[in-house]
Formats: structure tokens, sequence, C-alpha cells
């Protein structure tokens, strides 16, 4: 399909020529990075696609830990076992583009701001590195995942929660 052939074209250029050919596909050029180094290793259609499986694999083991957070082990159980057998979750799986990379950063994203809002008391410097990180490794992969990261603000306005707002702001800023 055509952007299998375009995510396999790209990522074969220097990585100077991937960020400029970044612009004919709208999108930021770091799923091509990886794609990069990820075929350097085999430019087999299975090894490059095994990247996205990975990706996909690790969002049911984020989505897993995220709703036992939030819920409990029979929800996260059953939530992961929906999204493995989700059509469109296997879809992404063995594509070769960068849905699978913003899906399990935007899904990373909210589990350690769960982390961080339920620890309020303790948050550690490896949660505030995972949340920066992975809001950080969105926003460089799909051009729209901004928007996916904008809930958590809305939680903690619709909650008055002013001095976590002023904390998610410093790390929302270091995520830019």
């Amino acid at each position: 399909q055509y952007d299998d052939a375009f995510s396999i074209f790209l990522s074969r250029r220097p990585l100077a020529e991937i960020v400029s050919g970044t612009a004919a596909d709208t999108m930021p050029p770091l799923y091509y990075f990886l794609l990069h180094f990820w075929g350097l290793v085999s430019q087999e259609l299975w090894w490059l696609r095994l990247l996205s499986v990975l990706l996909s694999l690790g969002c049911v083991v984020l989505l897993y830990l995220l709703v036992r957070r939030l819920a409990s082990e029979e929800a996260a159980l059953a939530a992961a076992l929906l999204a493995a057998i989700s059509p469109l979750q296997i879809y992404h799986a063995q594509d070769l583009r960068f849905f699978a990379l913003t899906a399990c950063a935007v899904i990373g994203y909210w589990y350690f701001f769960v982390r961080l809002w339920q620890g309020r008391e303790r948050q550690s410097t490896v949660d505030w590195a995972g949340f920066i990180l992975c809001g950080a490794v969105s926003l460089y992969a799909h051009n729209l995942a901004g928007f996916l990261l904008l809930p958590p603000f809305a939680f903690l306005l619709w909650r008055r929660a002013w001095k976590q707002v002023l904390r998610f702001a410093v790390g929302g800023g270091a995520v830019l």
C-alpha cells in the first residue's frame, strides 16, 4: 500500500532528508527515525512491520496498567483483551505508519498522569520523566497528538486542583 511504501522510502533516507521529507507527509519525523534505525538490522518486510507489532503490544500492556490503576484487575484484563482483539488495533499493528507509536505514547502519557495524580504527596522523578517523555514522543509521532494530551488538564480544571494544574502546566511546558 502507498503509506507503507512511503514509510519505507522515507526511512531509508539520511536523517536530514527524513526531516525535509516529512513536509510531504505532514507528520513529524520520529516514527521515520525509529524505522530508519530499526531497518539497519534488516529491510525484510516482516522485520519492518515488527516495530509496529511491538509498539501495539506495548499499547495493550500500558492500557492494562492504566485500567488496573484506575479500576481493578478484572477491568484491566478485560480492557487489555478488548484492545488485543480490536480490528483497528490489529490493523495498525501491521501498518508501517506512526499510529501504534502515537497510541503507545499517549496511553503512556495518561498512565503517568494517573500515577502522578494518585500519588500527589510522593511524586517520583521517574513518573515525571515518563509523563514528559511520553508526551514529547506523541507530539513527535503525530501532529494531532497534542489534542490527546489535553484531557488530563481538563480533568484538573474540572476538579479545581489549582496546585496540580500549575505543576502539570510546568510538565506540559517540558513536553513542548
